[in-house]
């Protein structure tokens, strides 16, 4: 009986063994690019390397998807350049303004829910006494807000008398504008009588937990007070326009704190429609008004941009918060894509040589 318990551990032990071999030669050795040109992984690991030197980069967390799944997960580089703590699994990142996907997801599920229509004026849910004084917001929907055809400026602090103004008659025209993403949080937090920064907890249970995002925060706590990395400009720790301990409340255009992993779950559900109605998801990822300013045919979705290529149709966004910066694009007809992060202010010319790399494969 003793031989036999031995041999039976043993055996698991080998089985244990094989399957973690397994897993790592199943590892592919080359990722696909749009173009169809496949990448060596040494050739994207020197490539990386290589940009994170050439725009003084401080820390990188950075996720490749192939055939529908993460293929290349790599973190890289420092947390802060001062105390060179490396970047690890952990660490979160400013995303910026690609926060306004993942709420946008949230929006859409209510949408399904029956909580929300797209396209009833939302001052019918809830007044707004900031800018009571322009009647054209009654105007203003859902739809709307999530295309940026709202008529709301980005930031009213841009203004002159720092007040918040309607620059058009809504729906007429697109201008982009973070007050009106947050104008639709307090409509949905007030739909689900809750209070604003709460509006976390419900992302929690309707997008993060059932999408497989592991790390995802809209408002501060202890979790992202020990991991956040440190946002640099121009190659100096400083302070930026996300959230922190003195600015710790919801902000739906800006103030998630995630990681690549994270994200890269969120684009791989993205792609395949999960947790939204046919008819939802299809309204979401179908151009809603041509950027004025894209010279490349470029259109606004539902919180996110979709541009016509030689390769077919891609969906993308970036976020800069000033000392972070934030990118994503991916094809779902090809089930190929890309999310990164950076602690830092010069993400875009990266952003621009990455796209490039991973579209043409050089």
């Amino acid at each position: 009986m003793k031989s036999f318990k031995t041999y039976y551990l043993l055996l698991l032990i080998v089985i244990v063994l094989v399957s973690s071999f397994s897993f790592q030669i199943g590892n592919p050795k080359k990722i696909k690019s749009l173009s169809g040109k496949k990448i060596n992984v040494e050739d994207i690991d020197k490539f990386l390397k290589t940009q994170m030197d050439s725009f003084s980069i401080p820390g990188l967390s950075i996720a490749i998807i192939n055939d529908g799944r993460i293929t290349y997960h790599r973190n890289l580089g420092v947390t802060n350049f001062n105390t060179k703590e490396k970047v690890s699994a952990e660490t979160l990142f400013d995303a910026g303004s690609i926060s306004k996907t993942t709420f946008t997801y949230l929006v859409l599920r209510m949408v399904d829910q029956g909580i929300l229509n797209l396209d009833q004026p939302l001052y019918t849910y809830l007044p707004y006494s900031d800018i009571a004084h322009d009647d054209r917001y009654k105007l203003i929907t859902a739809r709307m807000i999530l295309c940026h055809t709202s008529g709301f400026p980005n930031w009213r602090f841009l203004n002159a008398d720092r007040k918040l103004d309607i620059k058009f008659t809504p729906g007429t025209q697109h201008l982009y504008s973070g007050e009106g993403f947050e104008y639709l949080a307090n409509v949905i937090a007030h739909l689900k009588n809750i209070k604003k920064n709460d509006l976390q907890h419900l992302f929690e249970n309707e997008v993060a937990k059932p999408l497989g995002m592991k790390y995802a925060f809209y408002t501060w706590n202890d979790y992202v007070k020990k991991h956040q990395a440190t946002g640099h400009i121009d190659g100096k720790p400083a302070a930026g326009w996300g959230i922190n301990a003195n600015r710790p409340d919801f902000a739906a255009s800006y103030s998630l704190q995630t990681e690549a992993l994270s994200y890269s779950s969120f684009i791989i559900a993205l792609m395949n429609g999960k947790g939204l109605s046919k008819t939802v998801y299809n309204e979401m990822l179908k151009g809603q008004v041509r950027i004025p300013s894209s010279e490349d045919g470029s259109s606004y979705c539902f919180g996110i941009k979709i541009k016509p290529t030689k390769f077919g149709n891609v969906y993308m966004h970036d976020g800069y918060n000033q000392n972070f910066y934030s990118a994503y694009l991916f094809s779902k007809s090809k089930k190929i894509g890309y999310v990164f992060f950076t602690n830092c202010n010069n993400g875009l010319d990266f952003n621009e040589k990455l796209e490039n790399f991973l579209t043409n494969g050089r």
